[in-house]
């Protein structure tokens, strides 16, 4: 008994040896949570979602103005990560861990490409000697999926409360009143079906009665469809719905909006009517004085609205989400239906669909987590999602925290790969700043489904892909397995010397639906 038990010493301390002489060293003073392998030893992705920023020659007078963003960026990226998950969650996935059936799941979860989770915690360090600024964002899963538990709790006993009082009004002879309160209720389902999706890609049952959850929601719709008493007509009908819908929820004026053209479904993809409802959209929201409304980026937005299109049977169903940029919280939304019909044979669907599918599958498969490097990538229409007709010029816009090197991919409709620019270097001068790249492209055919890939990493140039030079541009002849290997493949500056420099990474896709001019 004793010789095992020293056995068992020895065993475990050789193995501590060897595990932790593996570890890269930490100068005296400074967090472990700096390097890589003590954050993934300590916080690792089973019992963690994690955030880390780096930036580089910051001044002690700068320090604190860009601890803000690397925050921000941080707990951005942390959050992105569950969305990426969200979106590889499959089916067995939902059946084994929920009531939910997979297509409910999807329906409800789309929208919802940056979460809002709770309990996070940020560290920061400043080494002042290197001039760097460290930030780690975390949050225990435990944690968060019991917070998530007691608030599905909360924001049911709220719906039913707000229901009650809807079918009082009702009875007491006051519809209007009755299809107001109604109507607040939207934000609070969006709310409990995005702390579901969370939960469940996290791993946890929840406990939430799906069925009854969908009768409850399913019951005050018929409950607004009785108190409307007509169908949306048209398009312009259902903008002003979307639009009056929004304005018995929220109380603001003249703030600065941005609108994303709604999506086909889960792919995140538009289509004719995406264009259309887009543009009556942007009259009846800015006729209201609610809204100063947008289609791009800008400073001045404080809430933004996404959107996605649900086929069923003979009708679609149009859920809009509205947040409030600064803090991703939900604070409005909008259920409406529409008969296929009454858009008088517009497409509502993407032009290439089962193809861009397949190559989106591609695109997310041995997808690797941002890590230490921040990155966007913005057209001159945005990057969720935008719309480009014939004729339409793109221009494209990067920004990164930290030196590096940039390659962008395009994809266009009929398969063909570009490499629009390769190694495309972020100076020092240039970090934290929205650069326009200095080339322009124009839409022609073939329309459809594209995607730009923009892939960043610190240090060398990325490995040279095997391409073919015609007419002015580069074509790419690798497959997109073998493009994705190379432009995913990091390692450690200096690797083969004990302290190496760890390489930042980031990868940004922007599906684009490029369109006939009419």
């Amino acid at each position: 008994m004793q010789t095992s038990k020293k056995l068992l010493y020895v065993t475990l301390c050789v193995f501590l040896s060897i595990t932790f002489s593996s570890f890269k060293p930490v100068k005296k003073g400074d967090p472990t949570w700096i390097r890589r392998e003590y954050r993934d030893a300590y916080f690792p992705k089973d019992k963690f979602l994690v955030g880390f920023q780096v930036a580089e020659n910051i001044t002690i007078e700068l320090k604190e103005e860009n601890l803000i963003n690397l925050k921000q960026l941080a707990k951005n990226e942390l959050a992105e990560s569950v969305s990426v998950r969200i979106e590889s969650v499959s089916k067995l996935d939902i059946g084994s861990a929920s009531g939910a059936s997979y297509e409910n799941f999807k329906q409800n979860s789309t929208s919802f490409s940056n979460v809002s989770l709770t309990g996070v915690k940020v560290e920061d360090y400043y080494d002042e000697k290197e001039q760097i600024l460290y930030v780690f964002a975390y949050v225990n899963i435990k944690d968060l999926l019991q917070n998530n538990r007691d608030r599905i709790s909360s924001y049911l006993e709220k719906i039913k409360s707000s229901k009650k009082q809807a079918e009082n009004n009702i009875t007491s002879g006051n519809p209007a009143l009755a299809k107001k309160e109604l109507r607040r209720v939207f934000p609070t389902f969006r709310e409990i079906e995005e702390l579901y999706s969370v939960s469940i890609t996290l791993g946890d049952k929840v406990g939430l009665n799906y069925n009854e959850f969908l009768t409850l929601e399913t019951d005050i719709s018929k409950l607004l469809a009785q108190l409307n008493n007509r169908e949306i007509a048209s398009i312009k009908e259902l903008s002003a719905e979307i639009s009056s819908t929004l304005s018995d929820q929220v109380k603001i004026s003249n703030q600065g909006l941005l609108l994303e053209n709604f999506t086909f479904e889960d792919t995140k993809m538009g289509s004719k009517f995406s264009r259309k409802l887009n543009q009556l959209l942007e009259l009846s929201l800015s006729t209201d004085g609610m809204f100063k409304v947008t289609n791009t980026e800008s400073p001045s937005n404080k809430y933004v609205i996404t959107g996605t299109i649900w086929e069923n049977d003979d009708q679609l169903s149009i859920i809009s989400i509205l947040r409030d940029i600064e803090t991703g919280s939900i604070i409005g939304s909008t259920d409406s239906k529409i008969k296929i019909t009454a858009l008088n044979n517009l497409s509502y669907k993407p032009q290439n669909l089962q193809q861009a599918m397949m190559v989106q599958q591609q695109f997310s498969n041995d997808v690797m987590e941002n890590s230490g490097l921040s990155l966007e990538v913005i057209t001159n229409k945005g990057n969720n999602s935008p719309i480009f007709a014939m004729g339409d010029i793109m221009s494209l816009f990067v920004k990164a925290n930290r030196p590096c090197k940039v390659r962008f991919i395009y994809h266009m409709a009929d398969g063909t790969k570009v490499l629009l620019l390769d190694n495309y270097t972020i100076n020092q001068d240039q970090v934290n700043q929205m650069v326009k790249v200095s080339q322009e492209f124009q839409c022609y055919p073939p329309f459809g489904i594209e995607t730009l890939q923009a892939f960043a990493k610190t240090g060398a140039n990325f490995e040279p892909l095997n391409t073919t030079d015609q007419q002015g541009y580069i074509f790419i002849n690798d497959d997109i397995e073998t493009i994705n290997a190379k432009n995913r493949k990091v390692t450690p500056e200096n690797s083969e010397i004990e302290g190496g420099t760890e390489v930042a990474f980031a990868e940004k896709r922007v599906l684009i639906t490029t369109l006939p001019a009419n």
